[in-house]
């Protein structure tokens, strides 16, 4: 998982689907977490820094953006990601 951010953004889309449905204190920390851990992940190993600012963005947005601002910056993610061949709605539920 260390070389592969794959696992982790998957992981990521979890997580930020789930907190889109139903926000939490404990659940916006937990996914802060794992935005940090996945953009420079994503900027270094897949070289994409767009989608890098758009994981950091969500993250950063947490605590101060609506639950259909986080949703709309979600798709953007998904979307893009999807453009790049590095998500799959099939792949990830």
């Amino acid at each position: 998982m260390l070389n592969d951010p794959q696992p982790l953004f998957d992981q990521f889309v979890s997580k930020a689907r789930g907190y889109v449905e139903s926000p939490g204190v404990m659940a916006a920390l937990e996914l802060d977490g794992l935005c940090e851990k996945l953009y420079p992940m994503v900027a270094r190993k897949w070289e994409d820094q767009t989608l890098a600012n758009l994981i950091r963005d969500f993250g950063r947005g947490l605590p101060r953006k609506t639950d259909e601002e986080l949703r709309v910056l979600l798709e953007e993610i998904l979307s893009l990601a999807g453009e790049r061949g590095l998500y799959s709605s099939a792949a990830v539920g």
